[in-house]
């Protein structure tokens, strides 16, 4: 979810603002509110956060100030200006110093959301670049690495940032011994297939076994694994040995090929380890090309990576439609990279299920899957291949949400009983069910009949009540123990509650 700061020195304004956003189910949530730019400006340096709406007149630090100045420093981080009709010379100001959107006082709550929408999809769009780059740059340190093992020429930029992550790591290779065992039908279009399977299979055991390592197809066949900690290597080899054969009928060997104390050892530690092994494994390769796997495995993560945010946001319509967008384009390409990418699609969904679905990884269907799509031999049964795969993601999720929306509304309701002093956005609320902000919006309401917000406005003005009646703290006090700092804000939501004042409530209640 998008977090979001509110600047304004009009504290009834401000806090409906807060408590729009709040309970709506827009993809924010409001992280920190300021009085003045002044203010605002530190905040914003604590939190950063992807947005800040704010005033155009406030005290010690105007807005279009605070927006100059932000900008300066945090050039990424959007603004939307609200300023009143007297105030919209200064617009085209707040625009030049980098404004994203303009609401004019009084805005309605229609115009709030679609600024925010507008925000979103900016900031979405940046985070999916960023993503994008941040592959990228995987990307380059993976074919650096290669090609130090391989003693190819390099990219020397790359080159320190290794250094630093993989000095003084142990070394351990993977070799499949044969590609074409005789119980298999497999050919020389299968390959990088198997390769890349082969590749999230020890992926996936690595995650088994809680080791964290870099993991790289080196040339046909090699793998090579560089780990801090070796205490569970041995554990892993064993499980590699197992696992590969079972699920693809490969055979693979394990060589503990030593500690590398720099990057320019590892290319003599990895020939020593395959001594023998690179003259024919070249010969058998002959015209297989190898370059494709990096970016496929890539993909697979930049795929996860992106449903993974669509989830947390809880964008289900988007994701569907993004997942719907690459099927056809995986369907539209030649039949060996369509299954290249197919395979990406089922590894990246597989990944994502079991880490945010609390899926278990069930290694024996892998075969049956994978066999499945080998057979495939047009396009139009690679896209049924992926329509599966989608289908399978989607029925573990709709399964884990039911898990948690049993009883979710009555432990939610709990935990505002418990905790309804303290400031409780929307977004917190839901993650102590284990459910996404917008799922949980909409269940809550159909569950109790009201919003989020009016439930909560609800249960807090009956703390008010009590304590009205019950005992002699002061207004001010009773707004401070209910969760409002501002007494003012609070008398007016128990008036609109009661249709009495605080003090008239108590005058005539009061035993």
């Amino acid at each position: 979810m998008n977090r979001l700061l509110l600047v304004e020195d009009e504290p009834l304004f401000r806090k409906g603002l807060a408590k729009m956003i709040t309970g709506s189910t827009t993809n924010w949530s409001v992280c920190g509110e300021a009085e003045n730019g002044q203010e605002a400006e530190s905040l914003i340096a604590e939190l950063l956060p992807d947005l800040v709406i704010t005033d155009i007149r406030m005290p010690l630090l105007n807005g279009l100030e605070l927006l100059k100045r932000v900008k300066s420093r945090f050039p990424d981080i959007e603004f939307i200006v609200i300023t009143g009709f007297q105030d919209f010379q200064y617009a085209q100001t707040a625009l030049r110093y980098g404004a994203l959107d303009l609401l004019i006082k009084p805005c309605s709550k229609q115009d709030v959301y679609d600024a925010l929408d507008k925000v979103n999809e900016l900031v979405l769009d940046k985070q999916a670049r960023l993503r994008k780059e941040e592959t990228e740059h995987q990307l380059l340190l993976e074919n650096t690495l290669r090609a130090i093992f391989l003693r190819f020429p390099y990219h020397t930029e790359a080159v320190a940032e290794l250094e630093q992550g993989l000095h003084g790591c142990k070394l351990i290779l993977f070799r499949i011994t044969d590609y074409y065992p005789a119980h298999k039908q497999y050919t020389r279009r299968d390959v990088p297939l198997l390769q890349f399977a082969v590749l999230n299979i020890i992926s996936e055991l690595l995650d088994t076994h809680g080791i964290a390592g870099k993991l790289l197809l080196i040339e046909y066949g090699r793998y090579a694994l560089l780990v801090d900690d070796a205490a569970e290597v041995q554990a892993l080899c064993v499980a590699v040995c197992e696992t590969v054969p079972r699920l693809l009928g490969l055979s693979v060997s394990t060589h503990h090929a030593g500690l590398a104390h720099s990057l320019t050892q590892l290319a003599d530690l990895y020939e020593t380890g395959m001594e023998g092994a690179r003259i024919a494994e070249r010969t058998d390769k002959g015209t297989e090309t190898e370059g494709t796997l990096p970016m496929n495995r890539a993909r697979q993560q930049l795929i996860s990576a992106q449903t993974v945010a669509f989830i947390v946001s809880g964008q289900m319509e988007a994701l569907k439609q993004y997942l719907e967008h690459f099927m056809k384009e995986a369907s539209g390409m030649s039949l060996e990279n369509g299954k290249m990418e197919a395979l990406s699609l089922s590894f990246a969904l597989q990944d994502t299920a079991r880490k945010q679905f609390e899926q278990i990884y069930e290694p024996q269907t892998l075969t049956d899957r994978i066999s499945k799509l080998h057979e495939c031999s047009c396009k139009d049964e690679i896209y049924s291949w992926m329509q599966t795969e989608k289908e399978r993601f989607f029925h573990n999720f709709t399964k884990w949400q039911e898990k948690y929306s049993e009883n979710a509304i009555l432990k939610a309701a709990r935990y505002m009983e418990e905790h309804y002093s303290e400031p409780l956005p929307l977004q917190q609320v839901a993650s102590q069910v284990h459910l996404n902000a917008a799922y949980f919006s909409h269940l809550f309401k159909k569950e109790t009949g009201r919003s989020f917000i009016d439930y909560l406005i609800e249960l807090r003005m009956e703390k008010a009540k009590q304590l009205l009646c019950n005992t002699d703290m002061k207004i001010t006090e009773v707004s401070g123990t209910i969760g409002y700092d501002l007494p003012n804000y609070f008398a007016k939501l128990f008036k609109q509650s009661t249709g009495l004042s605080p003090k008239d409530y108590r005058k005539l209640y009061q035993s």
